[in-house]
């Protein structure tokens, strides 16, 4: 996607968080956390134009999935256009219709949940929602990875999850802190 239709897009629609696609340098660091050595089922809300989601899939074993949420009808036609892959399904819904979107055979199942969806534009009781679910879909000792503006979601997040490490990647616009969260970590 060009940088004027991420731009457009950033401008028309209030739920894309940035002016520009993440950083490489970012998706890394984001990505540094995830054992790519073994299958995995990977959730990725708010994929945009799919910085994550090709880095992902160049990583992912054979037998791995990657479910793509995207709100957004430009970027999911974008997505669907430019990634050619058995392991990637996109589906056009709100990262809140998680539940509705996985099979119940994957609730409790899923390894790693990605996210760069705005959680600061979310109303409280929408993100604590999101979050749970985001809980009762990994599986124990699953993480949850998200890339925000700022440090708005560590008390929700300690208090759904009980656990929370940040880190800061300055190299990125906006620079982003990078949040890991365990289920039923310590």
């Amino acid at each position: 996607m060009s940088t004027i239709q991420f731009i457009r897009n950033f401008i028309k629609d209030r739920d894309v968080a940035s002016i520009t696609p993440t950083s490489a340098r970012c998706v890394k660091k984001v990505c540094n956390h995830i054992d790519f050595s073994k299958d995995l089922l990977i959730v990725e809300y708010g994929p945009g134009d799919g910085v994550f989601s090709r880095y992902l899939l160049k990583r992912m074993t054979p037998d791995s999935r990657l479910i793509m949420l995207e709100s957004n009808a430009d970027f999911v036609r974008h997505l669907k256009d430019t990634i050619d892959d058995s392991r990637a399904e996109v589906y056009n819904v709100m990262a809140g219709d998680v539940m509705e979107v996985l099979g119940a055979e994957d609730v409790g199942k899923v390894d790693y949940v990605i996210s760069g969806i705005p959680f600061s534009f979310l109303k409280p009781v929408r993100k604590m929602k999101l979050l749970e679910s985001t809980r009762e879909i990994l599986r124990p000792g699953g993480k949850f990875l998200a890339y925000q503006t700022s440090k708005h979601l560590l008390k929700p997040v300690e208090r759904v999850f009980g656990n929370v490490e940040t880190e800061f990647e300055f190299l990125n616009i906006p620079p982003y802190f990078i949040y890991e969260v365990v289920k039923n970590g310590a």
